[in-house]
């Protein structure tokens, strides 16, 4: 059986904007984006080399960041023991228990996949809930119709990177959400 697609959702494939879509809406590991660009594609076997390099480059740069670096929290360690302190807009001081290390967003790989010296959008949250009061944090970060899909983005990477289960931020109203961990900025 050979599937049509319509001709609205033909146009969004060729742009790309379906693409966008999905990776926005769900994102997740990239051998599972891989695998929905291979299932888009496979509807268009005759699909030019160039349309096809041109899905692959655009799914690279918009998922969320390989966790390169890994932090050796101690074991029986919860979010309320980790405190991070930014020292500078591009380093910070990470402490679990015993454990104190420093790094840069880039050595976190935390940045940005198209501009190398800017950091991507979980460092840029990370900042603001440094750089603000807690109550204020959340308003302070910028007002985007995708956030929702930002703050679990960024939620994933902490516990990627922590490799601690539980869910670091908590909510303090419907929808809204601040970190369980310590967190501020000394410069």
């Amino acid at each position: 059986m050979f599937y049509l697609p319509s001709p609205h959702r033909v146009w969004r494939i060729f742009t790309g904007t379906c693409i966008f879509q999905s990776i926005m809406t769900k994102p997740g590991r990239k051998p599972e984006w891989d695998s929905e660009i291979d299932a888009m594609l496979r509807h268009w076997p005759y699909l030019p080399d160039y349309v096809r390099r041109t899905f692959v480059e655009i799914s690279s740069h918009y998922g969320p960041p390989a966790v390169t670096t890994r932090f050796p929290t101690p074991p029986g360690i919860t979010w309320d023991d980790i405190e991070i302190v930014l020292l500078s807009p591009d380093e910070a001081k990470i402490t679990a228990g015993t454990e104190t290390h420093c790094y840069t967003f880039s050595a976190l790989g935390l940045a940005d996949l198209r501009r190398p010296d800017c950091p991507c959008i979980e460092w840029r949250m990370l900042q603001t809930y440094a750089e603000n009061p807690e109550p204020d944090a959340y308003y302070k970060l910028p007002k985007r119709d995708n956030l929702k899909v930002e703050i679990s983005m960024f939620r994933r990477w902490l516990q990627s990177f922590f490799g601690l289960p539980d869910d670091p931020l908590r909510p303090f109203k419907p929808a809204l959400w601040l970190p369980r961990f310590k967190v501020r900025a000394d410069y």
